[in-house]
Parts: structure tokens; sequence; C-alpha cells
């Protein structure tokens, strides 16, 4: 009688759709943890450009690597794919474009074997752009989350700092695979809400790349997905979010004016959110001055001299 094959200690999920320019570097970053008895889950959501030749390829001299291919169904369904076909208790979702430090999986899951009740472990991430180059690092909060500080935003930044316990999804369900963005924040508001605990290591450890291209530089459409997240966290918290919505509508405002000025949009665009974001909440300026007046200023300041201040500001570049 064989033996029964024992499952892995953590299963990554990495989604991919038209990824060819950035997925080798991404596998390749899994590959090189530190944890080595992980199984590699790479979904393909119907890509036209050869993404899925080179996961082939990769799989056929490591073992650790298994294709899953499904028509497009958009990045929400193809994370539920690997979630339904992962076998480790521990899953962790990198997503196509991002990149890992070496000790990206074994500092979670010590984390994650210390702690019982933390349903999910995550850390800050550096911003690079296409070229690798350091531009920025998140600075979120890691301790005492509450569903509240869900509505404000995402301390995750990206899906590719998230080590989760499988026994969440149990108790959250999967990601909404009707949204399009936003989706992450809405599934973690539901992780607060659950109990489980949300808590973040403060070493950065997770390259998120940036890109004028990618999804999360369609701002209008990350608006609408906060709306979306807002109306699902109604359903379930209608007093915490009504007391909470002129204020955390604000903030995603001036996030969306960060972010325009960080991809290097028409100044235009940082106005009209920021613009948009003093009108939802006039005293944001002077209860939280030193988020938004920064982000004021850059949006008022000329494109060509805002570039030169960005320039001098910018980090040497790194890499995971």
């Amino acid at each position: 009688m064989s033996k029964p094959i024992r499952p892995p200690s953590i299963t990554v999920i990495i989604p991919c759709y038209n990824a060819r320019e950035t997925i080798l570097a991404t596998i390749q970053s899994a590959c090189r943890q530190t944890v080595r008895d992980i199984e590699i889950i790479v979904v393909d959501d119907g890509s036209s450009d050869g993404s899925p030749a080179i996961i082939r390829a990769l799989a056929a001299s490591e073992a650790r690597i298994r294709l899953v291919e499904q028509p497009n169904g958009g990045v929400s369904s193809a994370r539920n794919a690997g979630i339904n076909n992962a076998r480790a208790r521990f899953i962790a979702l990198l997503d196509s474009d991002d990149l890992w430090a070496p000790d990206h999986l074994e500092t979670h899951l010590r984390r994650m074997e210390m702690e019982p009740r933390l349903g999910v472990s995550f850390s800050p991430a550096r911003f690079i752009d296409t070229s690798g180059a350091v531009i920025g690092q998140s600075q979120p909060k890691l301790n005492g989350l509450t569903p509240a500080d869900l509505l404000y935003g995402n301390p995750t930044t990206t899906c590719s700092t998230l080590v989760i316990r499988r026994s969440v999804f149990k108790d959250t369900g999967l990601f909404r695979t009707t949204m399009r963005h936003n989706e992450d924040q809405e599934w973690l508001f539901r992780v607060a809400m659950s109990g489980w605990i949300l808590a973040g290591d403060s070493s950065p450890r997770v390259d998120y790349r940036t890109s004028p291209k990618g999804l999360a530089s369609d701002l209008d459409g990350m608006l609408s997905g906060f709306k979306i997240m807002m109306q699902e966290a109604r359903k379930l918290a209608p007093v915490l979010v009504s007391r909470n919505q002129t204020w955390a509508t604000a903030c995603m405002l001036r996030y969306l004016a960060r972010r325009a000025i960080r991809l290097g949009l028409a100044p235009s665009v940082a106005r009209h959110y920021i613009f948009q974001c003093l009108l939802t909440r006039p005293s944001l300026i002077v209860m939280e001055p030193r988020a938004t007046l920064p982000t004021l200023g850059a949006a008022l300041m000329p494109a060509s001299l805002l570039q030169s201040v960005l320039q001098v500001l910018r980090p040497r570049p790194a890499h995971a």
C-alpha cells in the first residue's frame, strides 16, 4: 500500500493574465523561498500573450509548479480557483508582476504558528517601477486593526503581501468575483468582522510593481470598486459604515490623488481627486495635515518641478 502524499506547508497562488513580461521573475521569486516544502499554483485566466507556455516550461523543470487554466473571469475568479485547488493549511497570494524576498513565507509562517488566532499575516510593501527601481514604501498600521480601519484603506497594500490560514476562507468566503477593484479590501473587511486577527510584520518583503497600464492605474475604476465595497460592508455593519462613510470616502479620494502623482499622470488628475477629497471632508486638511497637505502641494505643483522633486527623493534601486 502506498503512503498518502503529505500536503505541502503552504500553497502559493499566482493569478496570471497576459503577464508574459513579468511572470517568469514572479514565479522564480516564489521558487527561491527559504521554505522549500511548497506548491505553486499558477492560474492562467485566459491569457492570449503566450504566458501559459512560459509557465509550462518552468513547470517542466520544477515539480512544485502546477498550471491551472480557465477562461477569462477576472483576478478574483483566478484566485478563487487557486484556493479551491490548494492542498496546504496556509495560502500565500502573489500577483503576476510582484516579487518576494526569499524569507517572505518563512517569516509569516513562523508568526502564524506562534499565534493560532492570526488569520492573515502581511508586511509593508516597496513600490517599484517597471524597471524594478524602488520608488516608495507603504507604511501601514500593523496591529490592532479593526473593521473600521478596513473602511479607510487597505493596510496590506496588495494581495501579494498576504499569507492566510486556509480555515479563514471557511468563515469568510472567497473573493467576490463581481468586483474588479477593491475586492481584497472588501474580503479583508469580512475577515476583520469575523473575529480573526489581521496583523503585519514590520519588515517589507514584497516588491509591488506599479504600472500606468495596470489595474491599479484605473483610478475611476478603483473609486467605483470602493463604493461597491462600502455597499457590501453596509450589509454586515450598517451603523459602522454610516458613521464612517464620509471620512472614509475623503481618505479614498486623497489616496487616488497620491496614486495619480506616483503614476506620473497628468497633474489635472491629481488635482481632481484632492479637490473632491476636500469638498467631501474639508476638515481633513486640519485633522490629518501630514497626509493631506503634501498631496495637495504636489497636485498643485507644476509637472516639471514635481518630476524633479520625485527624482531627488526616489530611493536607490533594490530588488526582492
